[in-house]
């Protein structure tokens, strides 16, 4: 597999509110912001800021302009100004664009659940380091998102709604 044929890997430490964050933050500076003012608006990590903008790019949220300033899409703008219950359908239609929600949320509809353990294999496979990290991370996401969560016993990683 290219380089160019690979999704995008979700950062280990890349929380959701980070990226509605930087949503809101780009939309309150206007139309296009220069990242060295969003690091300073949004007090994030300056090693972490990157990875957001990213996450955001990879879902079509942002995209970086000629000059290097970043601008909301359409989809970045509708997110921004969207219901709760919009936000989580938008961005459940654009998820599989980032791994490993692809590879999970494609094991979930051949197998209908996974074992925990087979979840770890796949968070494994794309974070040998910082998995139990990553399996927060991805958990997170998917039960915001209402993509799938774990089961009361931990035993199973289960579809919430129709993925």
């Amino acid at each position: 597999m290219s380089s160019s044929e690979r999704s995008y890997v979700l950062p280990h430490n890349a929380q959701l509110d980070h990226v509605l964050g930087l949503l809101e933050a780009i939309h309150s500076l206007g139309d296009s912001v220069d990242p060295m003012n969003l690091g300073d608006l949004l007090g994030e990590q300056i090693d972490m800021l990157p990875h957001i903008i990213d996450v955001a790019s990879s879902l079509r949220l942002v995209e970086v302009v000629e000059n290097g300033n970043i601008k909301l899409t359409k989809l970045g703008l509708e997110i921004v100004k969207g219901h709760v219950r919009h936000v989580k359908s938008k961005l459940r239609e654009v998820i599989d664009s980032i791994e490993p929600f692809k590879t999970i949320n494609n094991e979930l509809k051949a197998k209908k659940r996974l074992r925990v353990e087979e979840f770890i294999d796949i968070v494994t496979r794309f974070y040998p380091r910082n998995t139990q990290e990553a399996m927060n991370t991805l958990l997170q996401w998917g039960a915001f998102l209402g993509l799938f969560k774990m089961s009361p016993d931990d035993k199973y990683i289960y579809p919430i709604g129709k993925i």
